[in-house]
C-alpha cells in the first residue's frame, strides 16, 4: 500500500496545484481552452446548466424538488451531500450528490455551469449505453429516484436510498443520522480540547476525516483523481491558501514544509502535531 499520508500531502498540493488552476465556481475563472471544474456550485446552478444544455423552454425545465439540507441522505456524516431533482429531459426524478458534480471535469473556455451539465449529460448517456439506465451502478454519484405514492418520499433505484424531507420525518433514518450527527459534534468537541484548536476548524478536520477516510475505504488505501478533486474545496477553505501559494510549494522542498507550518498555525496546531498526531488519529494517516 502506498503512503496515505503521502497520498494525502498530494492531494493538499500536488493534487490543488494541478486542480485548481482549471477550478472555478458556477461561472467566471479564466478564458483559455482546457480542463476546468466547479468546486463551488449548487444544486440551483446546476440546474441552471442542465436547462442551458438541453435548450429546454421555460415552460418543462427541470427544477429542484430536495436541497441538500433537505435529504436525509445528506444528514449520514459518512455521505455526500444529495439533493434531489425532477429532470425534464428523461420526464423523471433523480438524486444527485454535490460533491461528485463539483468533482467533474469538462473542457471548455472558462468554468460555468453549462459546460459543467453538458458533461454531466456525456457522462449519463454513456451509463445508458453502457446499460446503467438509472444511474451509476451503485447510486453513489447520481441515481434515478421514484416518488412513493405522493409521499414527497423518494426511494434510490439502484441505491435503495430514501431521499426525503428531514423535516418533516421521524422515520427510524431520522433518528439514526441524528445520532450519528451527535457523535460528530462529540468527537469535534474532543478534537477542540485534545488539539487546542477552535471548535469551527474541529469541525472541518473531523468532516475532512470522514470524508478522507471513506475515500480510502472505497479505493483500498487509494485516492483517486476524483476522491482528491471531491475534498479540493474542503482542503481549501481548511488551510485558507490560494492557488499561487499552493502551486509555489508544490515544486519546492523548503516552501512545502514551511506550507505545512503555516497550515499548522491556521489550525492552531503546530506542524508536529499536525503530521505526527491529527493526521493519524483523524485521518488514519500513518
Amino acid at each position: 500500500m502506498k503512503s496515505i499520508k503521502s497520498l494525502f500531502f498530494g492531494a493538499l498540493l500536488g493534487a490543488m496545484a494541478l486542480n485548481l488552476s482549471s477550478c472555478g465556481g458556477g461561472g467566471g475563472g479564466g478564458s483559455t481552452w482546457g480542463s476546468y471544474q466547479s468546486p463551488y456550485v449548487s444544486a440551483q446552478s446546476f440546474v441552471n446548466g442542465l436547462n442551458n444544455a438541453d435548450f429546454a423552454p421555460s415552460y418543462d425545465e427541470s427544477f429542484v424538488i430536495l436541497g441538500t439540507d433537505q435529504t436525509i441522505r445528506s444528514a449520514d456524516i459518512f455521505e455526500d451531500d444529495w439533493f434531489v431533482i425532477y429532470d425534464a429531459k428523461y420526464d423523471e426524478y433523480k438524486a444527485v450528490s454535490l460533491q461528485y458534480i463539483r468533482s467533474i471535469v469538462y473542457y471548455d473556455y472558462y468554468s460555468n455551469s453549462t459546460g459543467l451539465a453538458e458533461e454531466f449529460r456525456d457522462i449519463e448517456t454513456d451509463d445508458i449505453f453502457a446499460g446503467y439506465v438509472n444511474g451509476d451502478f451503485f447510486g453513489d454519484d447520481y441515481e434515478v429516484v421514484d416518488e412513493i405514492g405522493y409521499t414527497g418520499v423518494y426511494e434510490g433505484r439502484n441505491s435503495g436510498w430514501l431521499y426525503e424531507d428531514e423535516g418533516e420525518t421521524t422515520d427510524v433514518l431520522l433518528m439514526a443520522a441524528e445520532k450519528q450527527k451527535s457523535a460528530f459534534i462529540k468527537k469535534a468537541a474532543q478534537v477542540s480540547y485534545t488539539y487546542n484548536v477552535g471548535i469551527e476548524t474541529s469541525l472541518s478536520l473531523v468532516s475532512l476525516g470522514y470524508k478522507v477516510e471513506k475515500a480510502v475505504a472505497k479505493g483500498k488505501g487509494e485516492l483517486t483523481a476524483d476522491d482528491q478533486a471531491a475534498v479540493l474545496g474542503d482542503l481549501e477553505k481548511l488551510t485558507g491558501k490560494t492557488f499561487a501559494q499552493i502551486l509555489e510549494a508544490s515544486t519546492d522542498a523548503d516552501k512545502k514544509a514551511a506550507m505545512v507550518k503555516d497550515i499548522a498555525s491556521k489550525i492552531g496546531t503546530s506542524a508536529s502535531n499536525l503530521e505526527d498526531r491529527i493526521l493519524p488519529e483523524l485521518f488514519n494517516i500513518q
